[in-house]
């Protein structure tokens, strides 16, 4: 991508409903940093038609050096990445989303940082749903389970592992047609690893109540009751 095409695309986004201060751009097309921010803009739905120039953008940032050291610095990259692995995904383009998946994992398993946004969980959670695209689903399972184990007797902590890996049993077990009452339990050992506010009990308690036995409604209700996953506190 050219400096001009860059600014261009910058432009877009400036014109867009809620633009962002343009100098988180000013790096232009040279900064991995300013071709992340612009293309996690173009790559929201308020912007539509530019997908193809955000993949392109965080596709950069892939070889970037960053500071190993600076929190800020490596989560900013993991994230471009996650969300590169997100977009490649809904293009069925499984093998290039895994690719840039594992780079991810391999950066935040790198560091001893609690991050701010990124989740340890939800980035294995994003490979185990790639392996289960591709037909690996039982590779899928035992690395869940792997990392169940690993942290299966520490029980008083908020643990991202521990929510995102029962929340995937839960949704394999609803497409393998398991009885609903194993898909609930799954559910429910999921959300003792979050912190769970009392505002949001009463409609958690309505939705593992439902009676039907069409379980994926059933997740996404659960889904919808619960908090945010970046927006509550975790201890890893």
């Amino acid at each position: 991508m050219t400096q001009m095409e860059f600014k261009k695309l910058v432009n877009i986004v400036s014109a867009s409903k809620n633009p962002p201060p343009l100098s988180i751009f000013a790096g232009g097309v040279e900064d991995w940093h300013s071709c992340c921010r612009l293309a996690k803009f173009l790559s929201l739905p308020s912007i539509p038609g530019h997908e193809e120039d955000a993949i392109e953008l965080f596709k950069s940032i892939e070889p970037a050096d960053i500071d190993i050291e600076d929190s800020e610095d490596v989560e900013e990259k993991i994230s471009g990445l996650q969300r590169l692995a997100e977009l490649l995904r809904t293009k069925k383009e499984y093998k290039a989303a895994i690719h840039f998946i594992n780079r991810a994992i391999e950066l935040a398993e790198g560091t001893d940082f609690l991050y701010k946004f990124v989740l340890r969980g939800e980035l294995w959670a994003d490979r185990w749903n790639l392996l289960t695209d591709i037909g690996q689903e039982d590779e899928a399972e035992a690395e869940c389970d792997e990392r169940i184990a690993a942290y299966e007797d520490i029980t008083d902590i908020k643990n991202s592992y521990m929510y995102f890996g029962y929340r995937f049993k839960a949704q394999l077990a609803a497409k393998r047609g398991y009885a609903p009452i194993v898909i609930k339990d799954y559910m429910h050992m999921a959300l003792k690893f979050m912190e769970i506010p009392d505002s949001y009990k009463a409609g958690l308690d309505e939705a593992f109540g439902a009676t039907h036995e069409n379980m994926a409604f059933v997740l996404q209700s659960i889904d919808r009751c619960t908090p945010k996953t970046n927006f509550i506190g975790w201890d890893i």
